[in-house]
């Protein structure tokens, strides 16, 4: 009889272990998620998508914060919608299948991690503070937590907005411009997000007409000693870069605490540059070099 106890009790452990290394092995060769990728971010969401684990029951997406991973949701799709967030924002999520077993859920390996941003809340209240001849001063309510703003302006010979000026702060000098015209303007805000740039909505559409001129010719502003070109050579000289190794090159005279200067910016592969130039010595009082 002891002996008959003995089988059966060895036949039961026997089935134990084996179930457990089952269930063990059932996780472990789950297939990892793969393709995580962000898509459709606006200023308050994230969609996340990924390719499908075969055998998977569904998927758990985790989002970093406050120095731990957390659950956001679970899904028996491959895409997710994370939802609530703040605005001009970095956040990293990964992604898991699991298998259900006896009600219960078995999960495979994380994805790799992805990370995205939000992008800034829209340009607001954009109002002219000034004008003259061949300028218009342009203000806006200030965006949180974004990296710069772009002016943009109507090219009515191309028949659409153009980039015209990129600035920190909430407002901006738009030159060159001719006397006794009027000029529809627009300004976005963008976020120098940690997987790139997040640009946000534009504001709505300002006209503004410059002043007339009593001799109908345009005024130009005095360049000082250093001229345009010059500094622009300067900056370029500086960052040891020619005119044609860089894109979205702008510059424009301006004043800083009383000071004229050439405001210089130019992106060279995944960095931005900018330069503060004195124009009357062609000295430069600032310049960084930011990445992407």
């Amino acid at each position: 009889m002891k002996k008959v106890l003995n089988v059966l009790l060895a036949a039961v452990l026997g089935a134990s272990v084996f179930s457990a290394a089952s269930l063990t092995a059932s996780a472990a060769t789950l297939p990892k998620v793969t393709s995580v990728k962000a898509y459709n971010i606006d200023d308050d969401e994230i969609n996340l998508k990924w390719k499908k684990v075969k055998g998977a029951d569904g998927y758990q997406v985790k989002i970093y914060s406050k120095g731990e991973w957390k659950a956001v949701g679970l899904t028996k799709k491959t895409n997710f919608e994370v939802d609530d967030r703040k605005s001009a924002t970095n956040y990293k999520f990964k992604v898991r299948a699991y298998e259900l077993k006896k009600g219960k859920r078995v999960y495979g390996k994380y994805s790799s991690v992805v990370e995205a941003a939000t992008e800034p809340d829209e340009v607001e209240n954009v109002k002219a503070s000034s004008k003259t001849k061949n300028t218009v001063t342009l203000k806006w309510s200030k965006v949180p937590r974004a990296s710069r703003y772009q002016v943009y302006i109507y090219d009515s010979a191309k028949g659409k907005y153009v980039r015209k000026v990129t600035v920190k702060s909430n407002s901006a000098t738009v030159k060159e411009l001719k006397a006794g015209t009027s000029y529809k303007f627009k300004v976005r805000a963008y976020f120098s997000g940690n997987a790139g740039k997040e640009f946000g909505d534009f504001s709505d559409v300002l006209s503004v007409k410059t002043k007339a001129s009593s001799s109908g010719a345009s005024s130009q502003a005095s360049s000082g000693a250093v001229t345009r070109s010059e500094a622009e050579a300067i900056a370029l000289n500086h960052a040891g870069l020619k005119r044609n190794q860089v894109r979205e090159f702008e510059s424009e005279l301006d004043y800083e605490r009383g000071v004229k200067v050439y405001e210089i910016s130019f992106e060279k592969d995944r960095y931005d540059y900018e330069y503060t130039v004195e124009a009357s010595t062609g000295k430069i009082l600032h310049w960084e070099k930011d990445r992407d």
